[in-house]
């Protein structure tokens, strides 16, 4: 197992452990398992069982190495292609027409072992969703979407699952993990805390902590999840007691847990109290900004205006440049003309003389 595998979320370290522990259990001193993952696209499986080949099919597409797109319920594989074949938290995101399918095509293709855990109708189990949705709802701002999904569909029937597997021919168990009240609380902690950037390093530490040490007593009745196993021929069913220690809380380690919750509940409120001033500040921010953008605007319509001015008297100017030259030159032309005149009154002048000259000579 991948020691970093310590840093998942609690809800999904509790699931992949359990299985991981179980299948290397149920192979014992076999060869290397074969094992499907069906709605596992992210790949988890393999941080926490190493020495085994996985495969994978899904319907949504990831970067995950050897992904198969497919549906759950039409398998894209052959009969007993497996030593065993899981599904995390998968049965009910499925419709409810298709989970009898998903759960004879899981059966199918196995030729071992069929690990389904999940959470399994019952009203405890939802109301806890339902209040795990209004925390994220009221205190986050927002709706879970695979929570949305459970309360679509609804939870699948665990005693309709064991049911159809047992018809099969397969011997079942159903093993109980994470207590349902301890499970709400710290899905809303883990939730809280991965929300505010300024807490994930705590998270991660909070996350290391409840794996390292409440994991393995975490599954005292009521619990929110069951894996139910089912041991196809002569396989064995697995020993669960093997695995996991007295469903008791090791003396003191609730403790951290309470000192946290104090914690955060004083971080919480300085939180509130620092949102309220800066969403004053940011209204007073606000307030100045459209101020200057209104003194902007008058400033450019007073630029605006001013370069208009500056136009109509550059024009003013040129219309005024053009009129003193025309009127240059038509005092010009006046001159030219009274000059012209004289001269042409001159010539009539001697043309008159001449004429009276010549009038005279004649006679």
């Amino acid at each position: 197992m991948n020691p970093d595998v310590l840093g998942l979320p609690f809800d999904q370290y509790q699931r992949y452990r359990l299985v991981s522990d179980l299948l290397r259990q149920l192979r014992g001193d076999g060869p290397p398992l074969r094992v499907l993952d069906v709605g596992g696209r992210t790949a988890v499986l393999r941080e926490f069982l190493g020495d085994a080949r996985i495969d994978l099919v899904d319907v949504e597409p990831s970067g995950s190495a050897g992904l198969v797109l497919g549906d759950g319920s039409r398998l894209p594989f052959q009969a007993a292609s497996f030593d065993a074949v899981c599904a995390f938290d998968t049965l009910e995101h499925v419709p409810v027409p298709l989970r009898e399918a998903f759960v004879a095509e899981v059966r199918r293709v196995s030729r071992g072992w069929v690990i389904l855990a999940g959470p399994y109708a019952h009203p405890r189990v939802e109301q806890a969703e339902e209040l795990l949705q209004q925390f994220l709802e009221r205190k986050l701002g927002e709706r879970h979407r695979y929570l949305d999904e459970h309360r679509h569909h609804g939870l699948p029937e665990r005693s309709a699952v064991e049911a159809q597997l047992e018809r099969s021919g397969a011997r079942v168990l159903s093993i109980p993990h994470g207590n349902l009240d301890r499970w709400l609380v710290l899905q809303c902690l883990s939730m809280y805390m991965d929300y505010d950037p300024a807490l994930r390093p705590i998270a991660r530490d909070f996350q290391r902590f409840y794996n390292a040490e409440l994991y393995a007593s975490d599954h005292a009745e009521p619990v929110y999840r069951h894996v139910i196993v089912a041991a196809l021929g002569d396989r064995p069913l697995p020993r669960a007691d093997e695995l996991l220690g007295p469903a008791v809380a090791p003396a003191g380690a609730l403790r951290s847990t309470f000192d946290m919750l104090g914690e955060l509940v004083h971080f919480d409120r300085e939180r509130n109290w620092w949102h309220a001033v800066r969403g004053e500040f940011e209204r007073t921010v606000e307030s100045y900004r459209r101020e200057l953008e209104r003194a902007q605007q008058g400033l450019a319509a007073s630029q605006s205006t001013i370069h208009g001015l500056r136009e109509e008297l550059a024009k003013a100017h040129a219309y005024t440049e053009h009129l003193s030259g025309a009127y240059r030159s038509s005092e010009d032309g006046r001159k030219y003309h009274v000059a012209r005149g004289e001269e042409l009154l001159a010539e009539v002048a001697a043309l008159k003389a001449r004429i009276a000259e010549l009038e005279r000579g004649g006679r």
